[in-house]
């Protein structure tokens, strides 16, 4: 995948205390209806079933994919910038900068 030229413009920033950032939809993770059983119960759970992967998809409760995905900053902690691709006024694409001025 290639970054494409375009109007890019920083969006915000987030911070990290785990060295790790999930992509995906809140609203199929935070809910107390039915537990999420690919992300385990528990911060501990969810941590064991991350492993000492660089990123890992996680799925629904049915078992397909989709629900969403981890990955490690590389460097740990911190607060990263991120960075929107607009095309008529709609994001395109977004860009996570785990390296800039750490």
């Amino acid at each position: 995948m290639k970054l494409k030229q375009g109007n890019w413009k920083l969006v915000g920033h987030f911070g990290v205390d785990a060295g790790i950032c999930w992509i995906g939809d809140p609203c199929y993770i935070l809910h107390t209806d039915e537990p999420v059983k690919s992300i385990g119960k528990n911060w501990e759970e969810f941590c064991d079933k991350l492993g000492k992967k660089e990123s890992k998809e996680f799925t629904f409760n049915a078992g397909h994919e989709g629900l969403g995905i981890c990955v490690h900053t590389g460097w740990g902690d911190g607060y990263y910038p991120v960075y929107a691709r607009f095309e008529d006024g709609r994001i395109m694409q977004i860009y996570i900068d785990f390296d800039e001025d750490y």
